[in-house]
């Protein structure tokens, strides 16, 4: 009697680990905080993360994600969409943004120096759809893959706004 409900309970525990991990990794819910990807997500909507979307590499241009960001004092989560990627140049020249020497609209640099470069294989470039609002690689440059934490796949708060957010 005893061996049979410790055979049960085992096989509980490891199903719930097996959801716990799953709920971690495949899909992951997160607020978002701050105004920088407005009129896309806005403060206080919630999303769900695929963790696993970012250590398979997954993600790519245009694709939006949570990534890891110093603020200066501490480390927290920020979301920004992925303007540019490996392989790509980089340009600001005259307080205006250039990726493959395409004008980016809204995009001011004014307070960056002229610069050009190409992103290196595992370097992405981001930036918030708020221009105005949004601390992105126009202040702390481009991003290491590492940096990415998830790709957000769907909005799911509030519940008349539901969307899918990945192609």
């Amino acid at each position: 009697m005893k061996k049979d409900l410790i055979i049960k309970l085992s096989g509980e525990l490891f199903e719930a680990a097996v959801i716990v991990l799953i709920l971690y990794y495949v899909i992951f819910p997160v607020k978002i905080t701050g105004n920088s990807m407005t009129d896309t997500l806005h403060n206080g909507d919630r999303v769900l993360i695929s963790r696993a979307a970012s250590y398979l590499n997954l993600y790519g241009k245009n694709d939006i994600v949570i990534m890891k960001y110093n603020n200066g004092t501490e480390d927290i989560e920020i979301v920004k969409r992925i303007a540019a990627s490996q392989g790509d140049t980089v340009t600001v020249s005259g307080g205006k943004l250039y990726i493959n020497e395409k004008l980016i609209e809204g995009y001011l640099c004014s307070e960056t120096e002229d610069a050009a470069f190409v992103l290196s294989e595992n370097e992405f470039y981001v930036l918030g759809d708020n221009a105005e609002e949004s601390i992105d690689s126009r202040y702390f440059g481009p991003v290491d893959k590492s940096d990415i934490q998830g790709l957000v796949l769907f909005k799911i708060y509030p519940f008349d706004e539901i969307e899918l957010l990945k192609d």
